[in-house]
């Protein structure tokens, strides 16, 4: 899904669909100049915390993903401190583990700046990690399977327990949040590609979703398909910056965009910039900072309950 998102997007991105009768020249898409493509996000969890470097490739090319190896990268933070990430596989991911003396990375109020060093390029990008509230509770309810939890070529059940979270967003207006939901252990893809929440509701409002609980369609996107009795089901509330928020509704425009009505694609935001400005090297994805609240639950039916909304 990441490379469907941050190379394929960006191919689409540089299309300029003005009409249903123009002619396009595919020329500029299969000859684009490959770019690097960064994909990391640094969290306040205690775990190992990831940035993949890899190259763009043509919009037609359907090999694998080329990594970026032999790259510098360090996130230092906003008291001067350096965190160095290492390719510890030779696969592009660059790690930096946890350890006793240093158990996370991310904390509130801090910025974060990502350096990389690669193909004699330098790029930089920079994040401020946000607040996330708690995750109040998980509720649950038997009900038969609506139009958008049904595939039947992925199994996905046509009766059992839609979810919803419950959280309350901080007073304050552009709070941001990305929201994930497992299922058994496994990350479910959620609907529109990404599940994304501006102060409580799913789009940017002038101040009228601040402070309150989330709004249903936040609440529901845990439920991209039906949960059966005994599964597990666990949620991650991450904050998000604005600019992540935009990149994430930009890239979700343009996976769903398409058909006879389809609008001009649009490129991608990135805040992953090449420092020498006259350069034509240029970079594309986003790094983000996130803190992270979590709840969890095993669907009981006998604390399944009636009428959420």
């Amino acid at each position: 899904m990441k490379k469907y998102i941050l190379n394929t997007l960006i191919a689409l991105g540089t299309l300029s669909l003005t009409s249903c009768e123009d002619v396009i020249d595919l020329q500029g898409i299969t000859n684009a100049p490959s770019m690097l493509v960064v994909d990391g996000n640094v969290t306040d969890v205690s775990t190992n915390q990831v940035i993949t470097l890899s190259q763009s490739q043509d919009y037609f090319n359907n090999a694998t993903v080329k990594p970026v190896l032999g790259a510098s990268v360090t996130v230092t933070d906003s008291d001067g401190k350096i965190f160095t990430f290492k390719d510890l596989k030779g696969d592009g991911k660059y790690v930096w583990s946890p350890t006793t003396s240093e158990p996370k990375i991310g904390q509130v109020g801090k910025t974060y700046t990502l350096k990389i060093t690669a193909n004699g390029e330098t790029y930089q990008a920079v994040s401020a990690l946000k607040r996330v509230p708690k995750i109040d509770s998980i509720a649950y309810q038997f009900d038969e399977a609506r139009l958008n939890q049904r595939d039947d070529d992925k199994g996905y059940p046509k009766e059992g327990y839609d979810a919803q979270f419950y959280a309350r967003d901080f007073t304050g207006i552009g709070d941001c949040y990305r929201i994930i939901a497992y299922k058994n252990g496994k990350m479910l893809e959620m609907s529109n590609t990404v599940a994304i929440a501006y102060d409580a509701a799913i789009q940017k409002s002038s101040g009228a979703a601040d402070g309150l609980i989330f709004s249903l369609p936040v609440r529901s996107t845990i439920s991209p398909q039906l949960y059966l009795a005994g599964d597990t089901i666990k949620v991650e509330l991450r904050s998000i910056t604005e600019g992540h928020f935009d990149f994430w509704t930009q890239a979700r425009l343009e996976v769903n965009n398409g058909g006879l009505f389809a609008r001009p694609s649009a490129n991608i935001p990135t805040n992953v910039n090449n420092v020498n400005s006259s350069s034509n090297k240029k970079a594309i994805g986003w790094f983000g900072t996130s803190a992270v609240s979590f709840s969890q639950t095993v669907v009981d039916p006998k604390k399944a309950q009636k009428g959420l909304r």
